[in-house]
């Protein structure tokens, strides 16, 4: 299971989310017709928690865990 910021991200750009601002360690994403910003943090190479994750996975519909 690759659960670092990189692997996410490619994910996330791949369907169409884009990168609008970054805040401090912490990339910020739209996407046209979903209402909310999807914010994925980036903590020096450590994997993202399985908590984030699911809320990310919630926001996009994207299954980010395989």
């Amino acid at each position: 299971m690759n659960t670092d910021f990189k692997s996410i991200e490619r994910k996330v750009t791949k369907a169409g989310w884009v990168l609008v601002r970054i805040t401090g360690s912490h990339f910020q994403f739209k996407k046209e017709g979903v209402p909310k910003t999807l914010v994925i943090p980036n903590h020096s190479g450590r994997d993202i928690s399985i908590g984030v994750l699911k809320n990310l996975e919630k926001i996009t519909g994207l299954s980010l865990r395989g």
